[in-house]
């Protein structure tokens, strides 16, 4: 099968849809399948996948990191690779340019929605006579454009029903990204520890994500004074970067736990592997995570889990059923009272760890991707048939 995918975003970039494209091309490819990956071009970036088809773009207007693509210029040759079907990984430029291709190669077109952004743009808007309006000019445009896919790829039920109320009429499956084991092979807990100067007797809380507001972290910060009053050995590891950063240090200043903070930025590979081994707990407050791939990716080393719950989360513990961790209420002494059960509680943590492992062990990459190759298979089944 020769699959296209296609991304307004890619490397070097790295977010959940820049993870879930690298995810589906490696089991796809393990499967024996042939994929290419259309993404923008980034100004002295190189790919060494010579699969990987770049479209020329320029800096977006917002957010800064990303790339606006100018599909004007696309010089790729759709015909001559022989596609059998086209997944969209965004309703912007380049995602609406493969629905557009698609339909020329009366292919089918697959369109997943990674992110909610009529919540994700009301996050960034502070002007609020145009907040609404554009909250619902992005329902607006989701609708336009995943109403010309023939399936919409949902990460949650949750998101499955915004969609649905967004005014989506297409067919919609629920598929979360899955995990790729493999990269947590070699890792040493004990090494990143030593390096970040954290105590081998300190209660590691970790949190890793990008640090824009969506992503609720100023939720952790105040929730770690709580935490410190019944286990005064806890620290927050938070590692990652975003336009909230200074805003986060600098509500760690006003709190006056500086000293129980730890702010890393990006990680490389070793430290990222590192940091998971290393952690107790894994924290995340998001109220718009559309499948927590962090939280499994924890998970996957025996580590339990404390999120909010809502939206992608609630499926990767299995809803009211907490496999793996617990969910919480968006309410500081409902997420503090987990963290302390966990963390005080010997035979509690053991059992949430072994239910983390075995639940991500379900939602690995491979099993997750063998189930897109037969959506695959019966989406192009369907067309062969209606153009006979």
């Amino acid at each position: 099968m020769n699959i296209a995918l296609l991304g307004d975003d890619y490397l070097p970039s790295v977010d959940g849809a820049v993870t879930s494209i690298m995810s589906y091309t490696k089991e796809f490819r393990k499967m024996g399948h042939k994929v290419y990956i259309i993404a923008p071009q980034y100004p002295n970036y190189v790919d060494t996948d010579p699969d990987v088809l770049r479209v020329w773009s320029m800096p977006a207007p917002f957010p800064p990191k990303y790339r606006l693509t100018i599909t004007w210029f696309d010089k790729i040759n759709y015909k001559k690779l022989n596609l059998d079907i086209m997944h969209c990984q965004s309703p912007f430029p380049l995602g609406w340019h493969g629905i557009t291709i698609g339909r020329r190669l009366k292919i089918p077109v697959i369109g997943t929605y990674h992110t909610l952004y009529p919540v994700y743009i009301n996050m960034y808007v502070n002007i609020p006579l145009i907040k609404k309006p554009l909250s619902m000019i992005t329902k607006w445009h989701s609708q336009y454009v995943y109403n010309k896919c023939d399936l919409v790829i949902s990460p949650s039920f949750q998101m499955k029903e915004s969609l649905i109320e967004y005014g989506i009429k297409k067919p919609i499956e629920v598929m979360p990204t899955g995990i790729d084991l493999d990269k947590f092979k070699n890792f040493n807990g004990d090494d990143f520890r030593k390096k970040y100067n954290i105590g081998k007797n300190e209660k590691l809380l970790l949190c890793m994500c990008r640090l824009g507001r969506e992503k609720n972290v100023d939720f952790l910060i105040n929730a770690l004074p709580l935490i410190l009053k019944q286990i005064p050995n806890t620290r927050l590891v938070i590692s990652g970067e975003g336009v909230a950063k200074s805003e986060l240090e600098a509500q760690t200043k006003k709190l006056g736990i500086e000293s129980k903070i730890t702010f890393l930025g990006f990680l490389n590979h070793q430290d990222w592997v590192n940091a998971y081994a290393a952690e107790d707990l894994f924290v995340f407050a998001s109220l718009t995570e559309t499948q927590g791939l962090v939280l499994l990716e924890a998970m996957s080393f025996y580590k339990p889990v404390v999120c909010i719950g809502e939206m992608g989360v609630i499926d990767v513990l299995a809803g009211e059923k907490n496999k793996g961790g617990f969910l919480t209420k968006n309410d500081l002494n409902d997420f503090t009272e987990k963290v302390v059960r966990l963390l005080k509680d010997k035979n509690l943590y053991e059992a949430k760890a072994k239910e983390a492992r075995k639940r991500a062990l379900e939602m690995s990459s491979e099993n997750i991707a063998r189930k897109m190759i037969q959506i695959y298979k019966g989406l192009i089944g369907e067309n062969k048939k209606t153009n006979i």
